[in-house]
């Protein structure tokens, strides 16, 4: 399959148009139209339903649509990957969670730079299921998380960084001069929860009975969350530190301590690429310092 026509594939899907499509590629409208022929040939599926004036998606098109998007990124990612400079060159794709630990990753981050400034980061805001999903298909090198990830399947290095569990109330709560909350004061409280599922299952167990009732909604990334709870008055539960507090909430602990510990990981392969090699031993080291 060339790559061309996984370009050709998109640029259609996204155009929803041959013809205009066509315009952008700079490539003759029958060429276009002959490659998608081709490649639902390959295939064995129709990818489109065409009218004479448009045309969309298939169930199966839209299916193939991640896949060669995922297929044109692994490729623009190793083309980018440079191993054969005299001097430290390359890309590392770095997916991270919104949590204070990611503080410590940039500040290391920063002091690699200046020692290796042909290294560029490319920084992804995801949570761990995602991320994990990520580095498996290769779309990501290495991830900063904040929960257990599979040995079997990755490599770990634990960060030494903690963070609690608890909540970020609205100022004015009645909660908010709380030092700690139990699961039983929050049966009466609507709640937003954290969309990764590991996290959901293990916070609705320590929440009890009829939790998942209170739930009035669920963020990917927190700050998306921070208007709904000061417009909404519901409680957003996260990580963070006692006393912190951001863009007009309290972080409040749970009362019994709960905590996550930030983790670095990485796909189990033979060889890294140089620059990602380097990368991991700074951290290695800084941490075992």
């Amino acid at each position: 399959m060339d790559l061309r026509v996984l370009e050709y594939f998109l640029m259609v899907a996204e155009e929803g148009s041959i013809t205009h499509a066509s315009e952008l590629l700079h490539v003759s409208q029958p060429t276009v139209s002959r490659q998608l022929i081709e490649l639902e040939k390959e295939l064995g599926k129709p990818l489109f339903t065409r009218t004479h004036k448009n045309v969309s998606l298939t169930q199966e098109g839209l299916l193939f649509r991640e896949t060669a998007r995922e297929i044109l990124a692994l490729y623009q990612k190793a083309m980018r990957e440079n191993t054969g400079a005299e001097t430290l060159a390359g890309d590392i794709y770095l997916g991270m969670g919104e949590t204070g630990s990611v503080v410590f990753l940039m500040e290391q981050i920063a002091v690699f730079r200046e020692r290796h400034p042909g290294v560029h980061f490319h920084l992804i805001s995801e949570n761990a299921d995602r991320i994990c999903e990520d580095i498996e298909k290769g779309l990501l090198d290495v991830g900063f998380i904040m929960r257990k990830a599979n040995p079997s399947t990755f490599e770990i290095l634990e960060m030494g960084l903690r963070e609690t569990w608890g909540l970020l109330v609205p100022e004015g709560h009645p909660l908010e001069n709380a030092t700690s909350v139990t699961g039983k004061q929050l049966r009466r409280e609507e709640l937003i929860l954290p969309e990764n599922s590991f996290f959901q299952s293990e916070l609705l167990r320590y929440l009890g009975a009829g939790a998942q009732e209170r739930v009035g909604a669920t963020y990917n990334l927190i700050y998306n969350a921070f208007p709904l709870a000061k417009a909404s008055r519901e409680l957003i539960v996260c990580l963070g530190h006692p006393g912190e507090r951001q863009g007009g909430l309290i972080f409040i602990p749970f009362a019994n301590g709960k905590d996550a510990y930030a983790s670095l990981i990485w796909k189990k392969r033979p060889v890294q690429s140089p620059a990602l090699a380097a990368f991991l031993e700074h951290i290695g080291h800084t941490v075992s310092e």
